[in-house]
Protein backbone atom coordinates (compact mmCIF):
# COMPACT_ATOMS: atom_id res chain seq x y z
CA UNK A 1 0.00 0.00 0.00
CA UNK A 2 1.48 3.46 -0.65
CA UNK A 3 0.78 6.64 1.60
CA UNK A 4 0.95 10.15 1.11
CA UNK A 5 2.43 11.86 4.45
CA UNK A 6 1.97 15.91 4.97
CA UNK A 7 4.26 17.77 6.98
CA UNK A 8 2.42 20.61 8.65
CA UNK A 9 3.23 23.36 10.86
CA UNK A 10 1.10 25.67 12.68
CA UNK A 11 2.33 29.35 11.64
CA UNK A 12 4.40 31.00 14.21
CA UNK A 13 5.40 28.11 15.98
CA UNK A 14 8.64 27.68 15.87
CA UNK A 15 10.71 24.80 13.66
CA UNK A 16 13.54 22.55 15.22
CA UNK A 17 16.71 24.01 14.00
CA UNK A 18 18.16 20.93 13.25
CA UNK A 19 14.82 19.44 11.85
CA UNK A 20 15.92 19.72 7.84
CA UNK A 21 19.03 17.99 8.91
CA UNK A 22 16.85 14.84 10.40
CA UNK A 23 14.70 14.93 7.85
CA UNK A 24 16.68 13.61 5.18
CA UNK A 25 18.93 11.92 7.08
CA UNK A 26 15.69 9.90 7.82
CA UNK A 27 14.58 9.92 4.34
CA UNK A 28 17.65 8.40 3.03
CA UNK A 29 17.19 5.64 5.89
CA UNK A 30 13.51 5.17 4.08
CA UNK A 31 15.01 5.19 0.97
CA UNK A 32 17.62 2.96 1.95
CA UNK A 33 14.70 0.53 3.39
CA UNK A 34 12.49 0.47 -0.28
CA UNK A 35 9.74 2.42 1.48
CA UNK A 36 10.23 5.81 0.10
CA UNK A 37 9.19 6.82 -3.20
CA UNK A 38 9.04 10.45 -3.39
CA UNK A 39 9.82 13.42 -1.26
CA UNK A 40 10.13 16.84 -1.41
CA UNK A 41 10.19 20.13 0.97
CA UNK A 42 8.35 23.01 -0.20
CA UNK A 43 9.08 26.73 -0.62
CA UNK A 44 7.40 29.17 1.66
CA UNK A 45 3.05 30.07 1.67
CA UNK A 46 3.97 33.47 0.62
CA UNK A 47 4.59 32.55 -2.43
CA UNK A 48 1.78 30.21 -2.97
CA UNK A 49 -1.78 31.02 -4.88
CA UNK A 50 -4.82 29.58 -3.79
CA UNK A 51 -7.13 28.78 -7.20
CA UNK A 52 -10.56 28.59 -7.67
CA UNK A 53 -13.17 28.62 -10.48
CA UNK A 54 -16.86 29.74 -9.94
CA UNK A 55 -18.96 30.53 -12.55
CA UNK A 56 -16.53 29.90 -15.47
CA UNK A 57 -14.09 32.66 -13.80
CA UNK A 58 -11.12 31.89 -11.89
CA UNK A 59 -10.54 33.28 -8.60
CA UNK A 60 -6.64 33.36 -7.68
CA UNK A 61 -5.41 34.58 -3.72
CA UNK A 62 -2.20 34.85 -2.79
CA UNK A 63 0.08 33.42 -0.12
CA UNK A 64 0.57 33.89 2.93
CA UNK A 65 -3.17 32.56 3.58
CA UNK A 66 -4.12 34.57 7.04
CA UNK A 67 -7.59 32.74 7.61
CA UNK A 68 -5.34 29.32 7.63
CA UNK A 69 -3.90 27.45 10.72
CA UNK A 70 -1.90 25.29 9.29
CA UNK A 71 0.69 25.28 6.46
CA UNK A 72 2.30 22.21 4.61
CA UNK A 73 5.69 22.13 4.80
CA UNK A 74 6.89 19.48 2.90
CA UNK A 75 5.41 15.61 2.03
CA UNK A 76 6.78 11.91 1.38
CA UNK A 77 4.92 9.17 -0.52
CA UNK A 78 5.89 5.98 1.33
CA UNK A 79 5.11 2.26 0.80
CA UNK A 80 4.01 0.09 3.97
CA UNK A 81 2.64 -3.10 4.46
CA UNK A 82 -0.31 -1.64 6.58
CA UNK A 83 -1.51 1.25 7.66
CA UNK A 84 0.10 0.95 11.36
CA UNK A 85 3.46 0.85 9.54
CA UNK A 86 2.71 4.42 7.91
CA UNK A 87 1.98 5.29 11.02
CA UNK A 88 4.77 3.92 13.05
CA UNK A 89 6.74 5.88 9.90
CA UNK A 90 4.93 8.78 10.72
CA UNK A 91 6.12 8.24 14.58
CA UNK A 92 9.48 7.86 13.58
CA UNK A 93 9.64 10.74 11.59
CA UNK A 94 11.92 14.14 13.18
CA UNK A 95 8.65 16.26 12.14
CA UNK A 96 6.53 14.66 14.26
CA UNK A 97 8.56 15.92 17.31
CA UNK A 98 7.17 19.68 16.50
CA UNK A 99 4.89 19.41 13.65
CA UNK A 100 2.42 17.07 12.80
CA UNK A 101 2.55 14.63 10.15
CA UNK A 102 -1.05 13.66 8.48
CA UNK A 103 -1.53 10.08 7.00
CA UNK A 104 -3.34 9.15 4.03
CA UNK A 105 -3.73 6.32 2.38
CA UNK A 106 -3.47 6.59 -1.61
CA UNK A 107 -6.67 5.10 -3.85
CA UNK A 108 -4.47 5.10 -7.07
CA UNK A 109 -0.65 6.81 -7.67
CA UNK A 110 0.00 7.67 -11.62
CA UNK A 111 3.64 8.32 -12.27
CA UNK A 112 5.18 9.36 -15.49
CA UNK A 113 8.57 10.31 -17.02
CA UNK A 114 10.57 13.47 -15.39
CA UNK A 115 12.25 15.17 -17.48
CA UNK A 116 13.94 17.09 -15.17
CA UNK A 117 13.58 20.10 -17.18
CA UNK A 118 11.45 23.10 -15.79
CA UNK A 119 10.44 23.83 -12.16
CA UNK A 120 8.55 20.95 -9.70
CA UNK A 121 4.86 22.22 -8.04
CA UNK A 122 3.08 20.58 -6.15
CA UNK A 123 -1.16 21.24 -6.75
CA UNK A 124 -3.15 19.88 -3.94
CA UNK A 125 -6.56 19.58 -4.45
CA UNK A 126 -8.73 20.59 -1.67
CA UNK A 127 -12.34 19.14 -1.22
CA UNK A 128 -14.84 21.69 0.28
CA UNK A 129 -17.85 19.77 1.97
CA UNK A 130 -20.42 17.64 0.25
CA UNK A 131 -18.48 17.26 -2.65
CA UNK A 132 -19.16 14.00 -3.92
CA UNK A 133 -18.40 11.51 -7.14
CA UNK A 134 -21.30 9.30 -6.48
CA UNK A 135 -20.43 7.79 -10.17
CA UNK A 136 -16.95 8.30 -10.60
CA UNK A 137 -17.34 11.14 -13.42
CA UNK A 138 -15.32 13.69 -11.29
CA UNK A 139 -12.27 10.92 -11.04
CA UNK A 140 -12.57 9.99 -14.65
CA UNK A 141 -12.26 14.00 -15.56
CA UNK A 142 -9.42 14.45 -13.87
CA UNK A 143 -7.41 11.15 -15.43
CA UNK A 144 -8.24 12.22 -18.98
CA UNK A 145 -6.73 15.90 -17.86
CA UNK A 146 -3.88 13.72 -16.67
CA UNK A 147 -3.41 12.19 -19.77
CA UNK A 148 -3.24 15.41 -21.93
CA UNK A 149 -0.07 17.07 -19.24
CA UNK A 150 1.45 13.48 -19.84
CA UNK A 151 1.53 14.40 -23.90
CA UNK A 152 2.91 17.66 -23.28
CA UNK A 153 5.70 16.25 -21.13
CA UNK A 154 4.07 18.36 -17.78
CA UNK A 155 2.87 16.16 -15.18
CA UNK A 156 5.01 13.46 -13.07
CA UNK A 157 2.43 12.08 -10.63
CA UNK A 158 -1.28 12.00 -9.79
CA UNK A 159 -3.02 10.76 -7.18
CA UNK A 160 -6.33 10.69 -4.98
CA UNK A 161 -6.91 9.93 -1.58
CA UNK A 162 -8.50 7.14 -0.16
CA UNK A 163 -11.14 7.25 2.54
CA UNK A 164 -10.62 3.76 3.91
CA UNK A 165 -8.46 3.21 5.37
CA UNK A 166 -8.98 6.47 7.77
CA UNK A 167 -6.81 9.13 7.82
CA UNK A 168 -4.79 10.12 10.74
CA UNK A 169 -2.51 13.04 11.98
CA UNK A 170 0.48 12.01 14.20
CA UNK A 171 2.09 14.66 17.15
CA UNK A 172 5.01 13.53 18.90
CA UNK A 173 4.67 15.39 22.02
CA UNK A 174 7.90 14.58 25.36
CA UNK A 175 8.29 11.37 23.92
CA UNK A 176 4.65 10.40 23.46
CA UNK A 177 2.91 9.98 20.19
CA UNK A 178 -0.77 11.34 19.68
CA UNK A 179 -2.46 9.79 16.43
CA UNK A 180 -5.44 11.23 15.66
CA UNK A 181 -7.70 9.38 13.41
CA UNK A 182 -9.75 11.12 11.02
CA UNK A 183 -12.14 12.28 9.32
CA UNK A 184 -11.57 15.74 11.32
CA UNK A 185 -14.52 17.82 11.89
CA UNK A 186 -12.79 20.88 12.04
CA UNK A 187 -10.88 20.56 8.46
CA UNK A 188 -13.22 22.44 6.22
CA UNK A 189 -11.15 21.87 2.98
CA UNK A 190 -8.58 18.25 3.35
CA UNK A 191 -6.88 17.45 1.18
CA UNK A 192 -8.01 15.18 -1.54
CA UNK A 193 -5.70 14.33 -4.19
CA UNK A 194 -2.45 15.84 -5.61
CA UNK A 195 -0.18 16.28 -8.54
CA UNK A 196 3.12 16.94 -9.81
CA UNK A 197 3.88 19.20 -12.48
CA UNK A 198 7.06 20.73 -14.02
CA UNK A 199 6.24 24.04 -15.44
CA UNK A 200 8.15 27.23 -16.53
CA UNK A 201 7.17 28.85 -13.63
CA UNK A 202 5.01 30.23 -10.83
CA UNK A 203 2.45 31.84 -13.49
CA UNK A 204 2.40 28.83 -15.75
CA UNK A 205 1.69 26.69 -12.39
CA UNK A 206 -1.24 28.90 -11.45
CA UNK A 207 -3.05 28.81 -15.69
CA UNK A 208 -2.44 25.03 -15.08
CA UNK A 209 -4.10 24.95 -11.79
CA UNK A 210 -7.31 27.02 -13.47
CA UNK A 211 -7.53 24.21 -16.05
CA UNK A 212 -7.59 21.61 -13.76
CA UNK A 213 -11.20 20.31 -13.85
CA UNK A 214 -10.91 20.26 -9.23
CA UNK A 215 -10.77 24.18 -9.54
CA UNK A 216 -14.71 24.03 -10.51
CA UNK A 217 -15.12 21.46 -7.11
CA UNK A 218 -12.62 22.92 -4.79
CA UNK A 219 -9.45 25.08 -4.19
CA UNK A 220 -6.13 24.07 -5.74
CA UNK A 221 -3.37 24.88 -3.77
CA UNK A 222 -0.15 25.58 -6.07
CA UNK A 223 3.12 25.14 -3.85
CA UNK A 224 6.79 25.37 -5.84
CA UNK A 225 8.83 22.18 -4.52
CA UNK A 226 12.17 23.42 -3.64
CA UNK A 227 14.15 19.68 -4.41
CA UNK A 228 13.17 15.60 -4.72
CA UNK A 229 14.62 13.87 -1.99
CA UNK A 230 17.16 11.40 -3.43
CA UNK A 231 16.07 8.32 -3.61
Amino acid sequence: MEFLLLFTERKGDPSEPSGFAQMNQYARELAARGRLRRGAPLAPDEDAALVRVRGGTAVVSDGPFPESKEVIGGFWVVEARSREEALEIARESPHARYGTVEVHALRSRHTYIDSGKDTPFLLAFHREPGLADPDGAKYREMIEFGHGLERDGKLLETAPLANDPPPARVQVRGGKALVTDGPFAEAKEGVGGYSLVRVAGRAEAVALAERYPHARWGPVEVREILFFDEI
